[in-house]
C-alpha cells in the first residue's frame, strides 16, 4: 500500500471503507463528480488489511461501524501508522470525535458535495510517510 503524494492540483485517489453498498455508490459518484478518482472500497477493517497491499491512494474516508463491528477507528489507526491520512464519514460523530489523533476530522452523513469537496482537499495538505522509516 502506497500513499500517493498529490500535486497541488489534479485528482485525488480516495479509498472508502463503508459497509453499505448504496452509500458507497453514492459517495463514489460524488468523488468522481468532484473530479477525483474513486480508488475502491472495503466493507470491513479485516478486508482493508487483507486486500489493500499494493494500492495507491491519497486518503481514506471511513465509517465507524463496518461489517466486522465498530472497527472504523481501528482502520483509521492502522492507516495512520502507515502515514496514510483518513477522515471519518459517519452518522456517529460523537464516537469519531474520540479519534481525532488518527484522523483529519469527521464528516456527518449524509454529506453534501460542498462539504465533501472541502474535506477532500485536506488530503493534499497531509504529508505522506517518511521514506526513511
Amino acid at each position: 500500500m502506497k500513499h500517493a503524494v498529490s500535486a497541488s492540483s489534479g485528482p485525488l485517489h480516495i479509498l472508502y471503507i463503508e459497509d453499505n453498498p448504496l452509500i458507497v455508490f453514492h459517495v463514489e459518484q460524488m468523488i468522481e463528480d468532484l473530479g477525483h478518482v474513486f480508488a475502491g472500497s472495503f466493507e470491513s477493517f479485516e478486508a482493508l488489511k487483507a486486500e489493500c497491499e499494493g494500492m495507491t491512494f491519497d486518503g481514506a474516508l471511513i465509517d465507524i461501524d463496518l461489517t466486522d463491528g465498530r472497527t472504523g477507528p481501528l482502520a483509521a489507526e492502522w492507516l495512520h501508522r502507515r502515514g496514510i491520512p483518513s477522515m471519518f464519514l459517519t452518522g456517529q460523530a460523537d464516537v469519531a470525535s474520540g479519534y481525532g489523533h488518527v484522523s483529519l476530522g469527521t464528516l456527518s452523513k449524509p454529506v453534501g458535495m460542498d462539504k465533501l469537496a472541502e474535506a477532500l482537499e485536506l488530503f493534499r495538505r497531509k504529508p505522506g510517510p517518511d521514506p526513511h522509516d
